[in-house]
């Protein structure tokens, strides 16, 4: 029994100092996903502590002579953080079901009770398909620049055209060589300046946000970087600040992530390097 306490006392301290870590970054990180589970990350962070304790405890009881308490503090000691790492597993669990029904009622409440999720294009993430549904009706109700300053473009109103659903698309690919596809939204066909006018692009199919945005004017222009990657020329009705210059990005990698890394370069480019990209136009979207 004494060999069992010091295994369980041994055990439990690196064990809940890993569990109080994870509930510290995921409650300062906002990664729980339901309420119980926020409950769960604040109990875990002081899971150390406990674990701390109840070894001290059960010490204390084993000089004493009482080998059973100091056995159930030990595996107190060892219960507490593999009770909160369970609550965490549970909690994404239920988070990933609550986070489908709510996407499923969002697409019914666009597209009415006919709604067939997925959409007919296979192969879109999940979360992409949040974004693109929100585009796919201001594209429909053709929103004006104001209401589009939320969704990252205020000058994709310029190219509705006659027919919006089939001259706004757009297209998932790879910019800068991580292995992750990136979100654009663009035109889908060439604009007279040149090349596929993007609006916005979203990157990390986990968890959308924009890297490129155009809520000051911006449009963007592909053209072929090094290395497998791509630059963004920066063009449309951005005022730059006196003395700069529009320049473009250079769109790269981080290490092991999703997210594009962006390095603004001031200068032109020549616009006969526009990429013209094989956007898919919303019409096709559902």
């Amino acid at each position: 029994m004494k060999i069992l306490f010091w295994v369980l006392a041994i055990a439990s301290i690196p064990f809940s100092l890993f569990i109080t870590i994870v509930s510290w970054f995921a409650n300062g990180l906002g990664l729980s996903g339901t309420p119980i589970g926020q409950v769960v990350t604040i109990v875990g962070m002081f899971a150390a502590v406990v674990s701390i304790v109840c070894v001290v405890l059960g010490i204390i009881k084993l000089c004493k002579g009482n080998v059973k308490k100091a056995v159930t503090f030990a595996v107190v000691a060892v219960a507490y953080p593999a009770v909160i790492l369970a609550g965490m597993y549970i909690d994404d669990a239920v988070h990933g079901v609550l986070m489908e029904r709510d996407i499923a009622n969002r697409n019914e409440q666009i597209y009415g009770e006919n709604w067939d999720a997925p959409p007919a294009i296979e192969g879109i993430p999940e979360f992409y398909q949040e974004v693109l549904n929100k585009f796919y009706v201001a594209v429909r109700d053709e929103w004006s620049g104001d209401q589009m300053i939320g969704m990252s473009t205020m000058e994709m109103e310029k190219y509705y055209g006659d027919a919006s659903l089939d001259n706004i698309g757009f297209i998932l690919m790879d910019v800068n060589a991580d292995g992750f596809d990136e979100l654009m939204i663009g035109t889908t066909a060439p604009v007279e300046e040149g090349g596929t006018a993007i609006f916005c692009m979203y990157s990390d199919p986990e968890c959308p946000h924009d890297t490129l945005n155009g809520v000051q004017g911006e449009l963007y222009y592909l053209h072929p970087g090094e290395g497998g990657t791509y630059v963004a020329e920066i063009g449309g009705s951005y005022m730059p600040e006196v003395g700069d210059t529009k320049g473009y990005w250079l769109l790269g990698a981080y290490e092991d992530e999703r997210i594009v890394d962006i390095m603004h370069q001031e200068g032109s480019m020549d616009p006969a390097g526009r990429l013209t990209l094989d956007m898919i136009p919303f019409s096709q979207y559902k």
